[in-house]
Parts: C-alpha cells; structure tokens; sequence
C-alpha cells in the first residue's frame, strides 16, 4: 500500500504549545501508513531543530505561496494540517487548493470563527478543548448535528514517556535544590510559561504576601516570566522566597516538574488548552487555577476542583489551598496521582495520535479515498474521545465548573459567569465587561 502524505503546517515552529503540538503529533503518527512532512510558513525555531534530529522533512518557505505549492505536488500530499490561532489566514488555505490537496483539515487553537472564502473550504475544524467547542458554537450559533458534521475536539497530546524516562530520583532532587540554593526542608511551588505578559495573572503575585504567613519558608520558583512580571515580584519584598529561572529545554522542564511539590498556575487571558498545567498532572502534582470566564478558560476543564488541585479566584483563597497541600502531602499525592490518571485517559499522545489518523483516514474516505480491509477494520475499531455524548455533558456541566471554586464567587466573579452565560457571544459587550472588571482591580476581589 502507498504511504498517505501529510503535511503538518505552522506559522513558526517555536517552542510554544502550539507548536509543540504539531511535533508530538508529528512524532507519533504511526509511520507505516503516513508520511508527515512538516513545514513553517514564516520561520522556523527550536521545533524545526528537534524535528530535523529526530529524521523528518522540515521545510521553511519564508511565506513564499509558489514554493508552498511545489512542495505540495512534489511530495503528492493528499492531507495538509494546518495549526493556526483559528482566524482567516487564506495563505497555506488557498496554496493548498490550487495544489489539489484532497483533505485540508485545521487545529483551531482558539476556537476562533472564520467565515472567510478561504475558511468556508476547510475540510474539518479540531479544538483542543471541550471549552473551546462549546464557545465556538455560542458563537456561530450552529445547532449539535451541523457542529459534529465538520468538527470535533481532539486534545493536545502529552507524551507520557518523556516523562517516564527524565523522572528524578530523590537523590538528584536534593543536588537540584542545593544547585539553587533551596534547603532540603523548604517546600517548592512553580510557576513556568513563556514570557507574554498576558500568560501572567495576578494572583500568582498577590497571592504570596498571604502564603508567607502560613508557610514563611516557601520557595517560589519562576521560569520565563517576563521582566514586568519579575520587577512586580521583587517589589513585594518577598525575593528571599523567589527563584528566577530563564526558559527551559525540554529535559530541564520534566526535572523543573518533579521538583515542585505544587504547581501554581494563573493568566490573565486563561487557557484554550494549557500544555504547562497538563504536563504537571502527568508529573503528578497538584495544579492551582484561577478561572476566567470571558477569556479562555480551559483551565477549569483540565482541573477538577478538589480532585486533580483546586480552581481559586482571589489571592487570599489561593494561598489557602496552596498552604492546605504543602502542608498534606499525602493529599497533595493523592491529587497528584489523580492528575496523572487524568492526562493517561484523556491526553496521552499515542491515544491521541490514533484518534488523528482515525480522522484522517475518515475524511480520505468522504473524499472517495479508499484502503485495504486491515486499514478499514483497524481504524473502526478507534473510537474518538471525547465523544459526542462528552461534549453533549460538557455543556451542562460547564457552568457548574464556573461555579465550583474554592471559597465560593465573589460578587463580581458571579458577574463574570452571568456575562459568559447571556453575552458570550456578543463581542462589544464582552469587551466593555472586561475593561469593568480591570477598573475594579479584580485580583483583590
């Protein structure tokens, strides 16, 4: 049987999730039936790098559509994958439709809208949570049959193994910790991102003048923060209790995992996935978050409050739990191992990875594509997950997860919830409730 040519595509291929995405998928796809090409429109990056190391075609066009093009027919791609924000960007769209690409399918980060002339030639639409679906379709307003006909939810995969192999033994955590100047008995909680201003929330800051109250001899380590971020931090006179640490390599992240004992997670504009919180439950620590439900909010979906960590909404609230499991470490396991359980139903890549070349093959076939009986009875055999019946619960159960938080709403927290519930959709009103909350200083509610 001849190979099916895929070509993954991306505007960079940076360190971010998104990007990160593409590789695990790139990596995992099985590579007896599937040829995957990869290719960054605009530049390339550390994941072209590990992409090359690793035996694939990486291919930089420099946002050249004609160069775009060739390498489409040259390599006889019948599937182009595009990885994008979810908004119109007609450039790989249109290349590939003038390339007779049989299957253009998107992983639509956002869960933006895109009714372009480009958008509309879209074969299928991936979100990478069961939040970003529900938004989507408030927004479009499209009923449950006409969403399922062209979309699914498919998460970020988590590689699983990578974390198996670079775990720590409790003897390198110690030399870990002597190498940063922590003591054996202070307790460590993290924070890592890359250093956007708006992946900062608040909380993260505010939160320590009450944790240093209830556990004075934390240490708070902070990876990528960027140089506002780490001025507001050392403003609070709390630098004896904070670790700075620039970006990490992928190795140097696991580590940075196993040696926290609570991951403390806060963004201003939230999570349409959240990799960081996901790959600390497959660490298996206990995560903290704050909810942000006029923003992205994934976060709420990764977290079960009380059961793989705690969703917690005011500085106060959140070094409370966080002090509540630095002090219960068997509770802060128990969430840890619960997490972990999470990411290995749910998230893990060679899972994922099957349900991706399940979609693919599926679309192949609509296009009149068809495969041997092996292939035809192996992938029948693949269910996708979440589910239509997953996604059906997800919408009930999602505004009980807007309300179950640790110390309850806030007055203006519950307004934020009533503006997600009757306005979601309605841009302008959004935007004004937002600026409303900035002016009331949200972080001390």
């Amino acid at each position: 049987m001849n190979k099916i040519n895929v070509l993954q595509v991306c505007n960079r291929l940076g360190i971010g999730g998104t990007e990160k995405a593409l590789q695990i998928f790139t990596e995992n796809l099985d590579k007896s039936i599937f040829d995957v090409y990869v290719c960054g429109v605009m530049q390339g990056g550390e994941r072209e790098k590990l992409l090359r190391e690793k035996g694939f075609e990486v291919y930089i066009i420099d946002k050249d559509q004609q160069k775009l093009i060739k390498l489409m027919k040259e390599k006889n791609i019948q599937i182009v994958h595009i990885h994008r924000a979810g908004h119109e960007e007609p450039f790989v769209i249109m290349a590939a439709k003038k390339a007779k690409v049989p299957v253009i399918i998107e992983t639509n980060v956002f869960g933006l809208v895109d009714n372009s002339q480009s958008g509309i030639l879209l074969d299928h639409h991936l979100f990478i949570s069961k939040m970003c679906a529900l938004r989507y379709q408030k927004w479009t307003r499209i009923s449950n049959e006409e969403f399922f006909k062209t979309c699914k939810v498919l998460y970020n995969p988590v590689n699983l193994d990578d974390f198996e192999k670079n775990k720590i033994s409790d003897t390198e955590i110690q030399k870990l910790k002597e190498s940063l100047g922590i003591n054996q008995d202070e307790p460590i909680i993290g924070r890592i991102g890359r250093p956007d201003i708006g992946k900062w929330g608040d909380i993260c800051l505010d939160m320590m003048r009450y944790l240093i109250k209830k556990v004075p001899n934390v240490k708070y380590i902070v990876v990528g923060a960027p140089e506002s971020t780490k001025d507001g931090f050392q403003k609070h006179e709390i630098s004896k209790n904070l670790v700075f640490l620039k970006p990490l390599s992928p190795d140097e992240v696991i580590k940075f995992y196993n040696l926290v004992d609570v991951l403390a997670h806060s963004s201003k504009i939230g999570e349409s996935f959240g990799y960081t919180i996901a790959e600390a439950m497959a660490a298996q620590k206990p995560v903290i978050v704050n909810s942000t439900p006029l923003s992205d909010n994934a976060q709420v979906e990764l977290i079960d409050n009380g059961i793989t960590g705690f969703v917690a909404n005011s500085p106060k609230d959140y070094a409370e739990v966080i002090g509540y499991l630095l002090k219960n470490k068997n509770k802060a396991r128990e969430m840890g191992l619960a997490g972990y359980e999470k990411v290995k139903r749910e998230y893990e890549s060679k899972k994922t990875a099957k349900i991706l070349e399940k979609i693919y093959i599926d679309l192949l076939r609509k296009k009149g594509i068809e495969f041997n009986d092996e292939i035809a009875k192996k992938y029948e055999k693949i269910e996708y997950s979440p589910s239509k019946e997953d996604i059906y619960e997800f919408k009930r159960e999602y505004e009980k997860r807007l309300k179950d938080c640790f110390g309850g709403a806030s007055i203006v927290y519950k307004f934020e919830i009533f503006g997600w519930k009757y306005f979601i959709d309605k841009p302008l009103i959004i935007h004004g409730l937002k600026k409303l909350i900035n002016a009331t200083e949200r972080r001390f509610r």
